[in-house]
């Protein structure tokens, strides 16, 4: 799976996730009138169970928040105490995407 497919089925998970929130706040709204006891219990049930769900959302982010950050700074580090070490990698993938490039145009 490349790096493209994994965005993909990232952004689908989040407007499917996203879709489901919309949908069961109408539901909500939509039995706002309804009456009794047990409906009462649901709305309630379903309420708790859509406020766990947007928390869960909440600490999901901040979490990949703070994993990127410390990727970033340990990159960071990285690239400053080994620059030479950085710039020999980064032509070498390089002239690799060039190779690569140039052997796909020969067909």
């Amino acid at each position: 799976m490349d790096k493209l497919d994994l965005m993909n089925k990232k952004e689908k998970v989040t407007a499917n996730y996203r879709e489901l929130l919309a949908g069961t706040e109408d539901l909500l709204r939509s039995t706002a009138s309804y009456t009794g006891e047990e409906i009462e219990s649901a709305r309630k049930r379903l309420k708790r169970q859509l406020e766990d769900a947007r928390a869960t959302a909440r600490d999901w982010e901040e979490d990949a928040r703070e994993r990127y950050r410390r990727a970033s700074a340990a990159t960071d580090e990285y690239v400053h105490e080994n620059p030479w070490k950085t710039v020999g990698i980064a032509a070498l993938v390089g002239v690799l995407v060039g190779a690569c490039l140039v052997g796909n145009n020969r067909r």
